[in-house]
């Protein structure tokens, strides 16, 4: 008996040691994607960073908190209720993995389900933040039709076609502008069957090719992350002449 309780405290020593490895796991996940976020300082490039990063980034997270929390309430349960062989072990485990459990499906629901609306408003507030020119002066954002006439056909074909947006940034008083780019491939849409911001793009292909003087098809497939429903978008590709 007194080894199998020398065995019990080797183990509740380790299972402590693994919850403890996991939870400085979880925190450099943490530091690695903050660094991330702090060294990007161009708005452009990071709002790429936190729409390709941040979910991931997190996940990561859950899954390392997840074990960290399995391991801890393994310890807990073994010194709460005295394990004093195999059988009390193995469901004071089950039990601890249950616990571990829980806590990842419902954070994997809530950063699955709801976190993309809080990161759809985060991309927003990096994207539209007040800018000041060269010279000091406050830049104005200028809206779609504005915007038209300071980018090329090409730019504008993307937004056409949802590859790319752009953003045009014009002080006013100094002439000067500013042309960002955003990859919004990353970015959920909201689902027009359960509204949660989980419509995701699988690919497009170009249904019809466009040529000098006839414009193309392009369709873009799109499949809801949370209740599966999928559904498909056609847009029109300029002709190559007015590329």
């Amino acid at each position: 008996m007194k080894s199998y309780s020398e065995f019990i405290v080797s183990w509740q020593e380790n299972v402590e040691l693994w919850s403890m490895f996991f939870l400085v796991l979880a925190f450099l996940v943490f530091v690695f994607y903050s660094t991330g976020f702090i060294v990007s300082k161009d708005r452009s490039k990071l709002y790429d960073y936190v729409s390709t990063h941040e979910i991931p980034a997190f996940m990561n997270l859950i899954v390392m908190v997840s074990l960290s929390i399995t391991f801890f309430a393994n310890s807990l349960l073994i010194g709460e209720f005295k394990t004093a062989n195999n059988f009390e072990l193995v469901i004071q485990s089950i039990g601890s993995l249950v616990i571990g459990g829980m806590f990842y499906s419902v954070m994997r629901v809530l950063l699955k389900i709801y976190y993309p609306f809080y990161l759809a408003k985060h991309l927003k507030r990096i994207r539209f933040k007040p800018m000041k020119s060269s010279s000091g002066n406050q830049m104005k954002l200028l809206n779609e039709d504005e915007e038209d006439l300071h980018l090329t056909q090409e730019q504008i074909e993307h937004e056409e076609i949802f590859a790319f947006d752009y953003d045009v940034w014009v002080d006013e008083e100094t002439g000067e502008k500013v042309v960002e780019k955003y990859d919004i491939h990353h970015t959920n849409q909201v689902c027009d069957k359960c509204r949660f911001r989980t419509l995701r793009e699988l690919k497009e292909e170009v249904e019809k090719m466009p040529t000098q003087t006839e414009g193309g098809e392009l369709t873009k497939y799109y499949k809801c992350d949370y209740c599966g429903h999928q559904e498909e978008k056609k847009k029109h590709l300029s002709p190559l002449n007015e590329s």
